[in-house]
């Protein structure tokens, strides 16, 4: 019986550790097939708005759909950026789901609690000369002091089992590196995390 429990129990990790390999191995055959290649001028606003919109709506016919209230504000004088269309809408895909992630985990530990918390996710773009600013700020359980430096790593990940590959930031910073920008974060336990992405508009 011992041995037979044994056998499952390791049959049950060797799928576990399959299925992860496999969205890792997928992961990157999407990161290096990329897009065009070629950096063209984006209309910034335009694709933020689009892809907050697509991972709303992705996230609301998935498995464990959560009420979001979703907030964007685009500052008009934003303009064309030059990217790689493909890549630099994975990041925003990336970010919004790494949000959506964190306020399910914060609504899961409140269920039985009083607490009457509300999902909500901010987008926003800014400029300033010739740097334009993105913030995605959720107001989910924040990260602690001691995983902030680990966050950008490849294959970190927080979530369990087979769920997540811990490439998705590690793949976000490299895209926002490779448009000349830099990736950065701030978050304060329980009350959510904010992702700052600084990219030059020429």
């Amino acid at each position: 019986d011992d041995i037979l429990n044994d056998i499952e129990m390791n049959l049950k990790k060797i799928h576990q550790h399959g299925t992860r390999a496999d969205g890792i191995v997928k992961s990157m055959l999407q990161h290096s097939r990329g897009g065009s290649g070629n950096m063209e001028p984006v209309d910034l606003n335009q694709l933020v708005k689009e892809y907050v919109n697509l991972a709303f709506h992705g996230m609301r016919a998935s498995k464990n759909p959560i009420n979001v209230d979703i907030d964007v504000q685009l500052e008009d004088n934003v303009g064309k950026v030059p990217m790689i269309f493909e890549d630099f809408s994975r990041v925003i895909l990336n970010l919004c789901n790494n949000a959506f992630d964190a306020m399910r985990d914060k609504l899961k530990a409140l269920k039985d609690s009083d607490e009457n918390y509300k999902p909500k996710l901010t987008v926003t773009t800014s400029k300033a000369g010739n740097s334009i600013t993105i913030l995605v700020e959720d107001n989910g359980p924040g990260i602690p002091e001691h995983l902030k430096a680990q966050v950008l790593q490849p294959f970190f990940t927080t979530k369990k089992g087979t769920e997540g590959t811990g490439l998705g930031l590690s793949i976000t910073n490299d895209v926002i590196k490779a448009h000349g920008g830099e990736l950065d974060l701030s978050s304060e336990a329980s009350s959510g995390t904010t992702f700052i992405i600084k990219i030059p508009q020429s």
